[in-house]
């Protein structure tokens, strides 16, 4: 499949089937990871994958929040009003934690930072174009309690959270929140050529 077809075939998907992820597929997703590019090829990402009731269950746990409509307004999936919260796991059968070793990063000479966030997060974005090139669903995570997730997942000190992402295939009934996606920005809006033009400048 061509790269922009899977772009644009990629959709967030908040509801999921109850059928299991095929241990192959997710093989194929962790190598669409491991091939991801890290600055000096360091590879400090480290993905913890969940795919047990129990592991999952602790995903559920650290995902809920204090009850609040506009999260709900913006995806009904969260909505957990009898318990008072909203909750951010929508029922995937595999999640990816991703995090990377504060220990294993290059660090940039000059001011100090350290390139751990940036290569995490091309790793997830790699994983999760391949998830949607086995027509699995998938939907990227940054709203959670990081100190619970610690906690529960008994992360090492050295570790850092960055994402997760939720893989599954889409459940019958899901259907696309139009309102959240779909639409892009012209490229006129979002990309600059060699220099970036004031704003009442002409063109």
């Amino acid at each position: 499949m061509d790269f922009m077809d899977i772009s644009k075939k990629r959709v967030t998907v908040r509801k999921f089937a109850p059928k299991p992820v095929e241990e192959d597929k997710i093989n194929r997703i962790l190598e669409a990871g491991r091939w991801s590019p890290t600055a000096v090829n360091k590879q400090p990402q480290r993905i913890l994958v969940l795919n047990t009731p129990e592991s999952l269950a602790k995903v559920r746990e650290f995902c809920s929040f204090g009850y609040d409509q506009k999260y709900v307004d913006l995806a009904k999936e969260c909505d957990d009003k009898e318990q008072g919260k909203v909750n951010f796991y929508y029922g995937a059968p595999l999640v990816l934690f991703v995090a990377y070793d504060r220990t294993e990063c290059w660090t940039h000479p000059q001011s100090g930072k350290s390139s751990g966030a940036t290569d995490a997060t091309i790793v997830a974005t790699h994983m999760m174009l391949e998830a949607a090139s086995l027509d699995l669903g998938s939907v990227w995570i940054s709203y959670f309690d990081e100190d619970k997730a610690r906690k529960l997942l008994k992360l090492p000190e050295d570790w850092q959270s960055v994402c997760m992402l939720y893989i599954g295939y889409p459940a019958e009934d899901f259907v696309p929140n139009t309102h959240l996606g779909g639409h892009r920005k012209p490229l006129s809006e979002t990309c600059f050529y060699n220099a970036v033009l004031e704003e009442g400048s002409e063109k």
